[in-house]
């Protein structure tokens, strides 16, 4: 299993279940992947709230009673060497028959001047983690997704204000936009983009650029939270494994690749639907189908 998130945590579960031997490969140092800086989980069948550092946290200890292998490294290439697969790492190469690639993907970047050189100094892509410094203060929220929308709400009780910049329509579930739409300090710039984040050693605002008109104004800020996509994290898998045009992995369904012992599950797959539920059902349909593979 080369992933430590939820999809990657379930199939590794379900393949140990099976009788198989299991290792899972993670190069973070937590589990759960991006679910697991979610303080609570609104998208996830329970009986009570969940949060996402508890969901993995429980099921990194279901692994540990299956006796399944976790490994902090990461996988840097995948090749095939006659019936076997060969994941290296930078550490060393293990030798498998079946690969279920969960490495999920991660947040894209806010690539305009200034964002790079200000991370980490009011530029951050986790509300739950960095929130706090930005107690009192006005923030920029960029993206009209459900991640972006979440993060805003996560804000709007710490921050003075939170302006969420939107290119060109919400994409969000109607849940999110009517709890934002409901905020007294949350507002919407529409049609807008960032075209500087601004500021000499720590943010100080961000440079707006109107996408219809071309006009560019500037809003004061002490923090920016770009969620503006991701980028799936595929440049692990061989190159003969086919890509859609956003580079995400192509499968059958049963989640096989072109490469027949390599499977892939959750954000990297091409047509993965963004939903928790989505990903551990993925992660079963691959450790069932790798599990029928090695048993023929």
């Amino acid at each position: 299993m080369v992933g430590g998130g939820i999809g990657g945590l379930t199939a590794a579960w379900y393949a140990a279940r099976r009788g198989l031997p299991t290792a899972v490969l993670e190069s973070e140092g937590m589990l759960g992947g991006q679910v697991a800086t979610v303080n609570t989980l609104d998208d996830w069948p329970a009986t009570g709230e969940v949060s996402g550092v508890g969901l993995a946290i429980a099921m990194s200890e279901k692994l540990e009673n299956n006796a399944v292998e976790v490994s902090h490294e990461a996988a840097v290439e995948i090749k095939r060497s006659q019936d076997l697969l060969l994941v290296k790492t930078e550490k060393r190469t293990l030798r498998t028959r079946r690969v279920i690639a969960a490495a999920g993907a991660r947040l894209r970047p806010l690539d305009v001047p200034g964002a790079d050189a200000l991370r980490g100094k009011g530029v951050s892509q986790c509300a739950h983690c960095d929130g706090y410094f930005f107690k009192g203060q006005d923030v920029v929220v960029v993206g009209g997704g459900d991640s972006a929308l979440q993060e805003a709400l996560v804000l709007a009780p710490l921050c003075r204000s939170v302006t969420i910049v939107v290119r060109t329509r919400l994409c969000a579930k109607q849940v999110y936009v009517e709890r934002a739409a409901g905020a007294a300090n949350v507002k919407f710039i529409w049609d807008s983009e960032i075209d500087a984040v601004l500021g000499n050693g720590t943010v100080s605002g961000v440079r707006l650029r109107n996408s219809k008109t071309g006009e560019r104004t500037d809003v004061s800020c002490a923090g920016v939270f770009p969620f503006i996509g991701v980028l799936p994290n595929t440049e692990f898998l061989p190159t003969a494994i086919r890509r859609d045009d956003s580079g995400r992995v192509i499968t059958d369904e049963r989640m096989r690749t072109a490469e027949p012992s390599i499977f892939a599950i959750g954000a990297l797959r091409s047509g993965f639907s963004g939903e928790l539920t989505a990903a551990t059902g993925e992660a079963a349909i691959a450790a069932a189908a790798v599990t029928a593979d090695l048993a023929r």
